[in-house]
């Protein structure tokens, strides 16, 4: 694992993909199509986990920033919210 947090964050969730792609090809040889619901699931609850950490690492807002609408005259860049 890496010397970061980023580091780790990334190692976790390319060892979660690897084990996905190994519960597939188990499906595959065995043709026991049962299993790709787990991976479905394991791919999933990879996914969360890691937004999840990534929430918990950088606390605050959450913004979405589209540095184009600057140059068009958009107010500080930021992405209008739908309601």
């Amino acid at each position: 694992m890496g010397p970061t947090v980023l580091d780790r964050v990334i190692t976790v969730n390319a060892i979660s993909s690897m084990v996905t792609v190994m519960i597939l090809l188990l499906a595959f040889l065995r043709a026991d199509y049962g299993f790709i619901d787990v991976a479905i699931v394991f791919a999933l609850c990879g996914f969360v986990g890691v937004i999840w950490t990534l929430r918990m690492l950088t606390p605050g807002e959450w913004h979405v920033t589209v540095p184009e609408l600057e140059e068009l005259g958009g107010e500080g860049g930021e992405a209008a919210a739908h309601d």
